[in-house]
């Protein structure tokens, strides 16, 4: 299949109501590269309003608890009959409401439930385009362990698309086990588009949302920052663990390795670039090494100290091995001759911290161990971050010229971040200082 088809996924923003579908629409005929379309269920309308998908998993909830779940699924059916009513099609809609009906007396299950806001908005919409409408569960499959089986879905999906010129197919689930419904993870539809760009080796994945950009920091905290127009995949892994909650990290993985570009686009502004996010940063893009700024606060960091602890063998192992067997990740560790420190940010390492004290005296016989609290981390994300003569200096300048205190550094070994460490009250004078000494000089 050509590499110049575009695969455009659209988010619940943009089909929550007739007029939204309406300009979805405009927007996919505007390109006849838009082949492909994945749908999400309809969102909210207003801050008082309930998602589609919200509405099904309660719908579903209330049948499980022999509760009164009539006023639910009418509520359902009349959100898409309002769709329907305001795009002017012929579309039967209280025969899918019968189907989801049905299926709840049979005990489908949740997810078959839930997914149909999916798979009814599809219908809708490739009803009003005049398109085909293939069902996600003939495309994605998963294995018995719950995962993709990639091989059977991107044979499946090449084979069927390959015979479609237009298609628009529902996000959010696949098959499993012949004839069950499995759901992904909430932001699933993203996952939809990624699987098919990659069976069909798409020129170009694009996701439709209510977002437009990735900005360079925090706009409530640097108003008006800088946007990002293009970024690489490895710095939006960065950005993502430090809550950048742009794609999920599996579907970044997916579409990294595939290297199909992705274009992040506003439903609300179409005119607008957006933010392009590639395997390695085009020719035109110009910018500081420093792409953004970005920060997770709420950290703690444990200090177990011991004299000669540089000279006893295996002391990682046996600290992380108490971490682990207590199910608490350790985000960052530095050690020293007489101190190892652990930086953690699971919420059971407070309700286990005395277990975990114990059981760090038994095994290594500490001088002392403290915590401290209310730690932020902070990080400086570019290409060849840890490359460049004089980034620590800058750094270091511009957080001592705002009276903060630094309680830690680390430079990631891929030459892609550098992260601070700064106490919460901290943390927004910071960002701040970084974002004028990394992005705007």
């Amino acid at each position: 299949m050509s590499n110049n088809v575009i695969v455009s996924k659209f988010g619940s923003i943009a089909l929550s109501t007739a007029e939204m579908v309406r300009k979805t629409a405009e927007i996919i005929m505007s390109d006849p590269s838009r082949r492909y379309v994945v749908a999400s269920a309809p969102g909210a309308r207003h801050a008082e309003d309930v998602k589609i998908t919200d509405m099904l998993f309660i719908l579903n909830s209330r049948y499980e608890n022999r509760e009164n779940f009539n006023e639910m699924l009418k509520r359902v059916r009349d959100r898409f009959a309002e769709i329907i009513q305001g795009l002017g099609i012929n579309f039967d809609i209280d025969a899918e409401i019968a189907v989801v009906k049905k299926n709840l007396f049979f005990g489908k299950g949740n997810d078959f439930i839930v997914s149909r806001g999916e798979y009814i908005m599809a219908k809708i919409l490739a009803e009003y385009l005049g398109w085909q409408f293939i069902d996600a569960a003939s495309l994605i499959f998963f294995g018995k362990e719950g995962r993709i089986d990639q091989e059977k879905t991107f044979t499946a999906t090449s084979r069927i698309l390959e015979k479609t010129e237009h298609a628009v197919i529902p996000g959010f689930y696949g098959s499993i086990g012949g004839t069950g419904i499995k759901l992904f993870p909430r932001g699933g539809g993203d996952t939809t588009a990624a699987v098919i760009s990659r069976a069909i080796n798409a020129g170009l994945c694009e996701k439709w949302t209510e977002t437009t950009k990735i900005y360079s920091a925090d706009p409530s905290i640097v108003g008006n920052p800088e946007v990002i127009r293009h970024i690489t995949y490895e710095e939006l892994k960065q950005l993502t663990y430090m809550g950048i909650n742009v794609l999920h990290e599996d579907v970044i993985l997916l579409m990294q390795n595939m290297g199909i570009p992705l274009g992040i686009r506003n439903i609300f502004d179409i005119d607008d670039e957006g933010t392009g996010v590639t395997d390695e940063l085009p020719p035109e893009s110009r910018r500081n090494v420093a792409a953004c700024i970005a920060g997770r606060r709420n950290y703690r960091i444990m200090h177990i100290e011991k004299f000669g602890l540089n000279r006893l063998t295996g002391i990682g192992q046996k600290v992380f091995g108490i971490f682990t067997e207590r199910n608490i990740s350790c985000e960052h560790y530095m050690s020293g001759i007489y101190r190892f420190s652990i930086v953690v940010k699971n919420p059971l390492f407070d309700l286990k911290r005395p277990e975990i004290i114990q059981a760090l005296n038994d095994a290594i016989h500490p001088e002392k161990i403290t915590v401290e609290k209310n730690l932020s981390l902070i990080t400086v994300v570019g290409q060849g971050m840890g490359t460049v003569k004089g980034i620590f200096a800058k750094i270091f300048d511009a957080i001592a010229e705002a009276g903060i205190k630094v309680r830690m550094i680390e430079q990631g070994s891929d030459d892609l971040n550098i992260i601070i460490g700064v106490y919460d009250d901290d943390y927004e004078n910071t960002v701040r200082a970084l974002y004028s000494a990394m992005i705007l000089s």
